[in-house]
């Protein structure tokens, strides 16, 4: 089947949140994400391909159901993509329907995170760290961005995503279900002298302003990342896996 000009300027279109939410659709670049919808097929509703991608992953390709799959030039995966160099692979997928629950130790909760690549690479974090499902507050990034999905490196498509939520609301609504809320913060104690062996949820704040005031006073204990040479702060992205990491070795003992 031959893409038409209508078709590209749709898909193209993808890279826009209302559109995506108006379509139900999002798009993933890439062959990093394929090798994840591989066995998650379910996500899918079509996948544009290059004739050279074809030919070089013919493996991967294989593990794809044929009706899936449209051989487009490289002019048009070009005309569609967000990204500068799209790999010549393009999954058109499905926006979940159905909000998940809240599971999984430590939680992962976002504060007007609004970079999309950290925000992207925080997703992929607590998916390699084995963390549980991640609270996305208003004024963050779109989880289903082009930037962000590309980011998390697939990793969106195995995480539970919760977004667009009223964080203060969020934050008692998981006290309730048993899990200790800890902010991540300048002015709290160092995170090496803290006990994690608990359900715990980790709160960090948005790159350039932090946690407000009001978050803070809800959570039941602030921690911060002693910084040992000159720089101003870390990376949020960075201070997120470290702190996801630290809590996660704790539980293991």
């Amino acid at each position: 089947m031959s893409i038409n000009n209508a078709q590209l300027r749709w898909v193209k279109s993808l890279a826009k949140k209302s559109a995506r939410v108006e379509s139900g659709r999002f798009f993933a670049e890439g062959s990093q994400s394929l090798k994840v919808l591989a066995q998650k097929q379910y996500w899918l509703e079509t996948i544009y391909l290059t004739e050279e991608f074809i030919n070089v992953n013919k493996s991967l390709i294989s593990q794809f159901n044929p009706d899936l799959i449209e051989e487009v030039t490289d002019e048009q995966i070009q005309r569609m993509a967000d990204a500068n160099t799209p790999q010549g692979a393009m999954a058109i997928c499905k926006l979940p329907t159905k909000e998940p629950s809240v599971s999984g130790n430590p939680l992962v909760m976002l504060e007007q995170v609004s970079d999309p690549g950290n925000l992207g690479t925080i997703i992929r974090t607590a998916d390699a760290s084995g963390a549980g499902t991640i609270l996305i507050g208003q004024g963050s990034a779109d989880v289903f961005s082009p930037k962000v999905v590309r980011s998390s490196a697939g990793s969106i498509f195995n995480v539970d995503l919760m977004q667009d939520l009223d964080m203060e609301s969020a934050v008692d609504q998981v006290k309730s279900f048993g899990y200790q809320v800890f902010a991540a913060d300048s002015s709290g104690i160092d995170f090496r002298k803290g006990e994690f062996s608990t359900k715990h949820a980790w709160l960090l704040g948005n790159e350039a302003h932090g946690l407000g005031v009001e978050l803070l006073a809800r959570s039941d204990k602030t921690f911060s990342l002693p910084l040992a040479g000159e720089a101003e702060s870390l990376n949020l992205s960075v201070a997120a896996g470290i702190l996801l990491y630290h809590s996660g070795f704790s539980q293991q003992g």
